[in-house]
C-alpha cells in the first residue's frame, strides 16, 4: 500500500457517492490527507468522510482545491471535459478512477468487462460460470460492491469480475485484467467524453496494462469493437459470436475460429484449446435472442480461459436468467406480449432488442445523451407502430418518418402503454426499448421499467 501511494501526501476525492466514500476510507487508512468534495450539502458520504478526518468542501467546482494535491480521484459522474480534471492534467496531477485506486492498493485478480451494452449481464454470467467451477468469484464495479471494497476484502484466490464503465476506464493506468472483455462499441455518453473517438479510447484502456498470457475477448460481430481490439488489444485475442461462427468476415473468426466461443449448428461451442467442445445447446437456454447469445459467448470465453470447466459453464448458462428490465416479459394480454427492456438506454441496445422480435409496437424516448438517433432507422424493420415519450420524442418521430413507421407522441408512460395497446395485434410485442436515458421523466431506468410493467399489468387486470 505504501509503495502504491509513494509521494501522495494529499488527495482530492471528488464526489461522495459509493465510489467516493470507499476512496476516502482507503486513502485515510493509508495515511493520506484527504480533501473530499461534493455538490450537495447532504451528500450521503459527507458525514462519514468527516468522521474519518477528511476535510469536506461543498462546491460545484473544486478546481480551486488543487493546490498542494498529489492525486485526484473523481467519481464517474465527473466528465473528462470538466474544468477540474482539465486543470489537474495541465498541472501534472495524477487522476485515478476508483477502480485504479483499488487495483494499485490491493492488486487483485481481475476479469474486466466493458462495452456499450451487455456489461452487467456478462458480469453476472461470468461470475456464475466461475462459481459453478469452484472458482471464488465476486461481481463488483458498477454492480454490487465497489471495485475497491471488493479488492480490499478479496483473498489471493478470489477473482473480481468487474463491470467497468468508460468513465472508470478513462482514468485507469495500471489496472490489469487477466481477461478483458469488450462486448460491443456504439455511440454513447458522447456528452461526457466529448466525442466518439475519446469514448472508444477510454474503452481501449481496458487492455493497456495487460501482459503476455492475458486475454482480450471481443464481440466478433461488432465491427467497431473488432477494430478497436485489433488496434489496441494484446496478442491473446478471443472472439465471442452470438449468431453463427460461419457468419463472420474472412479475416475474423469463421467456422475455423482460432480461439473463442460462438454458435454453431444450434450449439454454443468452444474452440479454446484447453476447453474444446459443446458448451450448451441453444434450445436449452431460457433466452435465445442473438445479443443474449453474444453476451453468453463472451462470458463463457472468459470463464473457460480462466480454467472453468465446459460442463459447469454450460450448466450456469442454462440456469441464467437476465436481470430485471432486460427483455423481461411483464404481461400478456389478448395475444400481445409486453416486454420491458428499459435497460436499453442507447440506440445500440434498442436496435438489439428490436431484432429479437418479428412484429413490434415500440415505446421509446428520453434523453439522447448527445447521440444521433438516426442510426436506429435501419433497425426499425420489425416495428409496425411507435409510441414516443420524453425529450427525444421529436427526434425519434423524424427517425420513424424516414423509415416509414407510423408514430405518435405520449406525455406519460401510462398514456404510451394505452396507445400501444390500442394498435397492437395478436402476435405483436409491445416493447419498451427506449434508446435513451430516463432522467427527463423518471428517477432511473428501473423506475421507467416499473411504470411500464404496472401499466401493462393493469391492462391484464393484474394491477
Amino acid at each position: 500500500m505504501a509503495d502504491a501511494l509513494a509521494g501522495v501526501e494529499q488527495a482530492l476525492v471528488i464526489g461522495l457517492g459509493s465510489s467516493g466514500r470507499v476512496a476516502v476510507q482507503v486513502l485515510v487508512d493509508a495515511g493520506v490527507s484527504v480533501i473530499a468534495t461534493d455538490e450537495r450539502e447532504d451528500a450521503p458520504g459527507a458525514d462519514a468522510a468527516r468522521d474519518l478526518g477528511a476535510r469536506v468542501v461543498v462546491t460545484a467546482d473544486p478546481t480551486g482545491l488543487l493546490e498542494g494535491v498529489d492525486l485526484v480521484v473523481p467519481s464517474p459522474g465527473v466528465p473528462e471535459t470538466s474544468t477540474v480534471l482539465q486543470a489537474a492534467e495541465e498541472r501534472g496531477v495524477p487522476v485515478w478512477s476508483e477502480p485504479e485506486l483499488g487495483f494499485r492498493l490491493f492488486a487483485p485478480r481481475v476479469v474486466g468487462i466493458t462495452g456499450t451494452n451487455g456489461k452487467t449481464t456478462v458480469t453476472e454470467m461470468t461470475t456464475a460460470m466461475l462459481a459453478r467451477s469452484g472458482i471464488v468469484a465476486i461481481s463488483c464495479g458498477n454492480i454490487g460492491h465497489t471495485f475497491t471494497a471488493a479488492a480490499r476484502d478479496a483473498t489471493p484466490d478470489t477473482v473480481l469480475v468487474a463491470e467497468l464503465s468508460s468513465f472508470q476506464l478513462r482514468y485507469a493506468h495500471e489496472l490489469r485484467p487477466e481477461v478483458g472483455i469488450l462486448t460491443n462499441l456504439a455511440p454513447d455518453h458522447l456528452d461526457w467524453h466529448g466525442g466518439m473517438e475519446r469514448y472508444g479510447a477510454a474503452k481501449a484502456r481496458l487492455w493497456q496494462a495487460q501482459v503476455d498470457g492475458d486475454w482480450a475477448v471481443v464481440g466478433a460481430e461488432d465491427a467497431a469493437a473488432l477494430a478497436l481490439a485489433r488496434a489496441h488489444a494484446p496478442a491473446g485475442l478471443a472472439y465471442a459470436c452470438g449468431r453463427s461462427l460461419a457468419g463472420a468476415d474472412s479475416d475474423g473468426p469463421g467456422c475455423g475460429i482460432e480461439v473463442g466461443v460462438g454458435v454453431d449448428r444450434g450449439r454454443l461451442v468452444s474452440t479454446i484449446p484447453s476447453a474444446r467442445g459443446t458448451v450448451v445447446a441453444v434450445a436449452d437456454l431460457p433466452v435465445q435472442a442473438p445479443h443474449h447469445l453474444a453476451n453468453l459467448a463472451a462470458a463463457a470465453s472468459a470463464a473457460l480461459l480462466l480454467g472453468a470447466g465446459v460442463e459447469p459453464v454450460g450448466s450456469a448458462a442454462q440456469a441464467f436468467h437476465p436481470g430485471r428490465h432486460r427483455l423481461e416479459l411483464v404481461a400478456e394480454v389478448a395475444g400481445v406480449r409486453y416486454v420491458d427492456d428499459s435497460k436499453a438506454t442507447n440506440a445500440h441496445a434498442a436496435a438489439a432488442a428490436l431484432g429479437a422480435y418479428p412484429s413490434v409496437v415500440w415505446i421509446a424516448g428520453g434523453l439522447a445523451k448527445g447521440v444521433d438517433l438516426s442510426v436506429l432507422a435501419p433497425s426499425l424493420g420489425p416495428v409496425r407502430h411507435a409510441v414516443l415519450i420524453g425529450a427525444a420524442a421529436p427526434a425519434l418521430t423524424d427517425v420513424c418518418s424516414d423509415a416509414g413507421v407510423p408514430a405518435e407522441i405520449a406525455d406519460s408512460m401510462e398514456a404510451a402503454v394505452s396507445a400501444a395497446a390500442a394498435v397492437a395485434q395478436d402476435g405483436d410485442v409491445v416493447l419498451l426499448a427506449p434508446a435513451c436515458a430516463s432522467f427527463d421523466m423518471f428517477s432511473g431506468y428501473a423506475d421507467r421499467g416499473d411504470r411500464f410493467a404496472a401499466a401493462a399489468r393493469a391492462l391484464a387486470g393484474e394491477g
